[in-house]
């Protein structure tokens, strides 16, 4: 069975995380608004604190875990410029519990 990350179904959550990631890198002024102020560019965004806090620190493995489409996640960290050391390392740091998913 191929499965959506953990879930068999994309969830609310995704949608909302892969929205805001799509949001800052494809509309004007989005990724100014982000870099200036992640929590107020989301606060009008219904997910909980703890997945904004992933988003806002750039938890690259946890935003994946909580949903986030691998193609958006990627270009996301190029936008922020994310080393890529630094997006694999974080992927790879949750490896494990992806399959166990």
């Amino acid at each position: 069975m191929i499965r959506n990350w953990q879930q068999d179904m994309p969830s609310v959550q995704a949608y909302w995380i892969n929205r805001i990631l799509y949001d800052v890198h494809h509309k004007q002024g989005h990724l100014q608004q982000y870099r200036d102020d992640a929590d107020a560019y989301m606060k009008d965004i219904p997910l909980p604190a703890e997945i904004k806090s992933l988003i806002r620190d750039n938890e690259v493995g946890k935003m994946y875990l909580a949903g986030a489409n691998p193609y958006l996640l990627r270009a996301h960290c190029l936008g922020v410029k994310i080393p890529e050391h630094a997006f694999l390392a974080s992927l790879r740091a949750v490896a494990g519990e992806a399959r166990r998913g």
